[in-house]
């Protein structure tokens, strides 16, 4: 016959051990919850302080002539001789100043003051001309799945958010800029996600022989058709940041594979004379866009694109 009192007296300590790693545990968890949430809120404060060093805009009465004229930036010069620019997404948390270095990679880890931080700064394409803009501006950031950096611009994926959202703003030191969006698509960084291809969509100079190409590859690849129109006079701007839609799990739900994927959000600049309005009615879901193979691989069905002719810039050797 079993003892229960010599039982549950061996249990006692066994039940204590038990209980101080779950305390533990909970404790960690609670850390790290708090630690993020504190982590958000101190990126949003400090993108809130740097918003407030731009001086208000000037009232009708001592509005200047030339209404493109950028916002007194001198402030945020003099913490950062590589800011560029500003960038504002409507319904979004994306209000970020823009900077520029010799690389893609410090700011990937760096902060608007240049001090190590996990989130990064949203950067430009260390190719790009920071000033007149080529014709192919790529700005970066990281995709955090909160509410700091590119994160929201995953929304782009719907086309009922773009409908919302059809117009952002991006400017430089020089002057303003509004820019309508044309194409929002999915693509790999990584050449094995793809049949061995990754579209270069980063390339600065997309203009020339370069534009016809590049758009055609675009208009496979856009999610949704937008009534926005595009040429090779226009100056574009791609909105870069990673997305984790082609991401492989197990039956358990579990991640078994982490994709190396990217949304674009490609506009082109609002021409002089131009109504920044844009007829949202009319945009319509691309009933079969182009993807990376993974795409077709992850949901076990044929990839129509796979013979597709690999489309690559031609090289522009006068820019460098």
């Amino acid at each position: 016959m079993i003892d229960l009192a010599k039982t549950k007296k061996k249990m006692g300590p066994v039940r204590k051990i038990i209980l101080a790693l779950c305390i533990i545990i909970f404790l960690c968890s609670s850390s790290l919850v708090i630690r993020y949430y504190l982590d958000v809120h101190s990126s949003e404060q400090e993108m809130e302080s740097l918003a407030n060093l731009i001086p208000e805009p000037k009232t009708d009465a001592e509005e200047e002539e030339d209404a493109t004229a950028a916002p007194d930036y001198s402030a945020l010069l003099e913490i950062n001789s590589g800011f560029v620019g500003w960038v504002t997404v409507p319904n979004t948390s994306v209000n970020y100043p823009v900077v520029k270095t010799v690389d893609n990679s410090f700011y990937l880890n760096h902060n608007f003051n240049k001090e190590y931080d996990s989130r990064g700064a949203v950067f430009m394409d260390y190719r790009n001309n920071p000033v007149d803009l080529d014709a192919n501006t790529i700005i970066y950031s990281h995709n955090y799945y909160d509410t700091t950096m590119f994160s929201e611009l995953t929304q782009y994926e719907n086309i009922d958010f773009y409908k919302k959202t059809p117009v952002f703003e991006f400017n430089t030191v020089e002057r303003k800029y509004k820019w309508k969006i044309y194409a929002v698509f999915i693509t790999n960084a990584s050449a094995d996600e793809d049949n061995g291809y990754v579209f270069n969509y980063i390339y600065p100079y997309m203009d020339g022989d370069n534009f016809d190409g590049f758009i055609a590859e675009v208009n496979k690849r856009r999610l949704y058709v937008t009534d926005v129109d595009i040429n090779d006079d226009d100056k574009m701007l791609i909105l870069s940041t990673c997305i984790r839609t082609l991401d492989l799990y197990n039956k358990y739900g579990k991640r078994t594979y982490r994709a190396n994927t990217r949304i674009a959000i490609l506009a082109r600049a609002v021409r002089d004379g131009e109504s920044e309005e844009v007829n949202v009615e009319k945009a319509y879901v691309n009933p079969n866009p182009k993807y990376p193979q993974l795409y077709y691989d992850k949901h076990g069905i044929t990839n129509p694109y796979k013979d597709d002719e690999k489309w690559y810039p031609q090289e522009v050797l006068s820019n460098g």
